[in-house]
Parts: structure tokens; C-alpha cells; sequence
């Protein structure tokens, strides 16, 4: 079923319209339902079945989404414990210009998962044998950040121009590196917030979206790396330990430092789509923003093993309090 889209916004009432629209087609209730997270998408607990409703925002991310089933479909095939889709339910179906998947309710209820629980996901996850059939696309970690500056709005020509610069050049640096690992089939957005620990049950990983062919180092900079040595929200022993259950240390990588300057602009332009479209129904998670690295330039000072030039350093922090004015994070990008 396809409808009209309706507007370029992704607000709280944007979602809700999809959400409702769906949920009558596929003979759902929607009353009831509660907001779980606003951001890249938005997801929907249902009151009526244990349903969680994901809603993209915009019809342009349908291919995404199909092969983001078609994943689904694969893990559960295979047994890995991951998110499953709610059987009997149209996927994939667009209502008002969102893209809207249907997925079983998780509950997350036991001990939260730690880094060394993800590296093991990871390793578990790559070693799997991908499907021939299953064709994933060449993963581009940048391939997001312009059509997010074009849409831009509130943000200054001169810090919008700044970026484009950094893109460009981040592009360059990354088509140059030499990767260690063997490439394959990657999550993509490996972090911990997209793992659950079942109540007496196993680690979950969820959100297939970013699911490409590309470098394993990519999965263990978003997952492990970064939050390692970018944000400091990792100490060594965990650090380690989070080592030692994948078998690769990415930080040792000379190609590391590019690829967490990569993931700091996705996570900065991330912020710059939420500004204008009703952030504040966003649930907060606070202080993630304080932690987001280099290409915000944080006012406690940039790391010395980051590359960026000095005189990037003011433009960078003029964006960055900008964006902490304008909007708050639900996850990341």
C-alpha cells in the first residue's frame, strides 16, 4: 500500500500519522501506543500486542528497509540471537511517505550488555555464512552526510560549507586506507545501544539498516574503538576484555583515526536533521552529546592523536554549540 507523502518534516505527529495508517492495514490496534525513540527512525511500542512499530523517515529509504528484512529473515534462519520481525504482517509497506516494518517486543529487562558482550556478537555475526542470494550493497559510511547538509535549515552557510569540506576530504582518506581485516558482511551501526539482554536470556542485537559488505574494522571502531578512545566511556580492562572476545585490537589499526573522524560527522550531521522537527519528543539520553569527539571539537579540548587542523578547531565548536542549543539525542546516528 502506498499513500502520498505528506511533508519533509519527521516530527512525533509525522510518525504517529504513519504509525496509526500501518497499524490499521496490517489489523493492528494502535491505541495505546507509546513512543520508545525518536531519531534516525522512530519506534512505537503497541498496547495491544507485543509489537514494536518502526517507522523510517522517508519513502527514499525503502530499499534500506527491504534489505533490512531480508537480513532479519536470514538470522532468524541461521539461529542468531537477534531482532525478529512479527509474523503475518505486511513489511515494508509506505503510509504518508514512511516506510514501516513490524517487529517482535524484546524485553529487555536483564543486566545491560557490555562491550565484551558486543565484540562477541560481532565475531559471532561475521563469522556467520552469508546467503548467496542475499546481494548487500557496498558500504559507504559517508553516503548520508550530504543529503543531510542539503536539507539543512538552521545552520549557518559558513558551517554547512565547513562540513561539505571535511566530507570531501574524510572521502579521500577513507578510499585510501589498507584495511587489516578480511572484508564481509558488517551491522553497520555496532554500538552498544543496539544491544538487549533478555530477562534470563541471551545479548539480542538489533537494527539491520546500515547492513552492507565492507570493512570488519568498521564494526569494532563504532562498537569497541570509539567509545575506547574517542569518548572515554570505556576503561582499559573492558577495553580489553572486549579485545579479547573478538580477537583484533582496532585501535592498533593505523586506519583507525579516519574512521572514527568518519563517525564523528555522521553523528554531528545526525544531530543537524533533528533540529526544526520537534527534538524535544525525543527521549533524551543525556550527555551523549558532550561525548561526541573531534568533529564537534569538544570545549574540553580535542585529542592530540586526532588530525583535524587547527584552524578547523573554531568552526567546529561554533557548530557544536549550536546543535547542543537546538536539539538533544535519542541514539546514534
Amino acid at each position: 500500500m502506498t499513500e502520498i507523502y505528506t511533508g519533509q518534516g519527521f516530527s512525533q505527529h509525522d510518525a504517529g500519522r504513519a504509525m496509526v495508517a500501518a497499524c490499521a492495514h496490517a489489523g493492528l490496534d494502535a491505541r495505546g501506543a507509546r513512543l520508545m525513540r525518536l531519531g534516525e527512525n522512530a519506534l512505537y511500542r503497541l498496547a495491544s500486542a507485543p509489537v514494536v512499530v518502526r517507522i523510517a523517515r522517508h519513502v527514499d529509504l525503502l530499499p534500506d528497509v527491504r534489505k533490512e528484512v531480508a537480513v532479519a529473515r536470514w538470522l532468524e534462519t541461521a539461529g542468531f540471537p537477534g531482532a525478529r520481525l512479527f509474523p503475518d504482517c505486511p513489511q515494508t509497506a509506505v503510509h504518508d511517505g514512511r516506510v514501516v516494518t513490524f517487529w517482535r517486543y524484546i524485553d529487555g529487562d536483564g543486566p545491560a550488555p557490555g562491550f565484551a558482550d558486543l565484540a562477541a556478537a560481532l565475531k559471532e555475526l561475521h563469522a556467520l555464512p552469508k546467503p548467496v542470494h542475499l546481494v548487500l550493497p557496498l558500504f559507504d559510511p559517508l553516503a548520508r552526510v550530504e543529503g543531510r547538509l542539503d536539507s539543512a535549515t538552521t545552520i549557518d552557510e559558513k558551517d554547512l560549507a565547513f562540513l561539505r569540506g571535511r566530507l570531501h576530504d574524510l572521502y579521500a582518506e577513507y578510499n585510501a586506507l589498507t584495511f587489516a581485516l578480511p572484508q564481509g558482511h558488517i551491522h553497520g551501526d555496532a554500538h552498544r545501544g543496539n544491544l538487549l539482554r533478555r530477562a534470563g536470556g541471551p545479548v539480542v542485537l538489533l537494527d539491520y539498516e546500515a547492513f552492507a559488505f565492507g570493512p570488519r574494522e568498521w564494526d569494532l571502531c563504532t562498537g569497541m574503538g570509539i567509545p575506547h578512545k574517542g569518548f572515554r566511556g570505556v576503561g582499559d580492562d573492558e577495553y580489553a576484555q572486549a579485545v579479547d572476545a573478538y580477537g583484533f585490537d582496532v585501535t592498533d589499526w593505523e586506519g583507525f583515526h579516519t574512521l572514527r573522524q568518519v563517525r564523528e560527522i555522521t553523528m554531528t550531521t545526525w544531530l543537524m536533521q533533528n533540529v526544526d522537527h520537534n527534538p524535544t519528543s525525543a527521549p533524551s539520553s543525556t550527555g551523549v552529546w558532550p561525548r561526541c569527539g573531534t568533529t564537534t571539537c569538544r570545549a574540553s579540548g580535542v585529542p592530540s592523536e586526532t588530525r583535524y587542523r587547527a584552524s578547523d578547531r573554531p568552526r567546529a565548536s561554533l557548530i557544536s554549540a549550536k546543535l547542543r542549543k537546538s536539539t538533544t539525542c535519542g541514539s546514534f546516528p
